[in-house]
């Protein structure tokens, strides 16, 4: 597994890269699970006959190229021996290269096709062509500022609710908008144009990742007091996580889930969050 941060530049615009090189042995499936998340655009190399899932639905088999939309829930996977390498989206880069609603991909994996204004199929064919992973940050931060598109004036906005998402204190829609300074039926629409779900959605979620990572870091003893405030009590996060993760969180973080627990520390140290949908860009930590 690797991570790498973008340049500079395109910080606002993306979360990071990423490889996963998976070989579970001869005949047998490696099962792991994507925490929610921002979208994602990856490229897939072997036979691995990679599968997600997403809660409720059946197995889906992913293509050699797929677009991971935004996610309000975890994403099972399963995959023989293969590698998959990819960049991850914050909403200002989905507004910023996608062409439809991050709504229209929201809990959803399927072909690129269409989707970017850049041509998906010529980055993919320079990826094929890399053979040391160092190469990648270097590639995709080529190919992604050779291919620049009109700033959206909204992008500034949009980087503001992302900032506001991220802050505990803004735990309802109308203090959500108020900060922004945009009506809350403007933010609705610019939070399924860019982010993919509503703002309500949004906060929930944001809230309930930071919970289960503060819970997960806690003693045992500790993990009632370590959620979210604004939870009325402990049994209201417990519902939550049927919601997010589809089992209670002591069940979640029983599984036996290498790469999870892999990529939770290696984004910590790569890219300052454990999670994606809880990582901050420059432009909206102040930096």
């Amino acid at each position: 597994m690797r991570y790498w941060r973008p340049a500079p530049a395109l910080a606002p615009l993306v979360s990071g890269y990423h490889l996963y090189a998976i070989d579970p042995g001869p005949g047998a499936r490696q099962r792991d699970v994507f925490q929610p998340a921002w979208p994602s655009l990856r490229f897939t190399f072997g036979a691995g006959n990679w599968c997600v899932r997403q809660l409720g639905d059946p197995w889906q088999p992913v293509g050699a190229t797929s677009v991971f939309g935004p996610s309000c829930r975890v994403t099972w996977s399963e995959s023989g021996p293969g590698i998959t390498i990819g960049i991850g989206l914050r909403p200002r880069g989905w507004a910023h290269w996608a062409r439809p609603m991050a709504s229209e991909w929201a809990d959803r994996v399927g072909d690129p096709g269409g989707v970017f204004t850049f041509d998906v199929e010529a980055l993919r064919q320079e990826v094929a062509r890399i053979d040391d992973d160092a190469a990648i940050p270097a590639l995709f931060d080529r190919f992604l500022q050779t291919h620049p598109v009109p700033v959206d004036d909204s992008e500034a906005v949009i980087s503001k609710v992302e900032a506001a998402l991220l802050d505990p204190e803004a735990h309802t829609v109308a203090e959500l908008a108020r900060r922004i300074g945009i009506s809350a039926r403007s933010l609705e629409r610019l939070s399924l144009r860019a982010f993919g779900f509503t703002p309500k959605r949004l906060m929930r979620r944001a809230r309930f990742l930071r919970s289960l990572h503060a819970v997960a870091e806690a003693p045992v003893a500790a993990r009632a007091t370590a959620i979210d405030p604004h939870y009325t009590d402990y049994s209201h996060f417990v519902r939550d996580a049927q919601h997010f993760l589809g089992m209670s969180p002591q069940a979640f973080l029983k599984l036996d889930t290498p790469l999870l627990k892999q990529s939770l520390a290696l984004r910590r140290q790569v890219l300052g969050a454990p999670a994606q949908a809880l990582a901050t860009s420059p432009d909206t930590s102040g930096k």
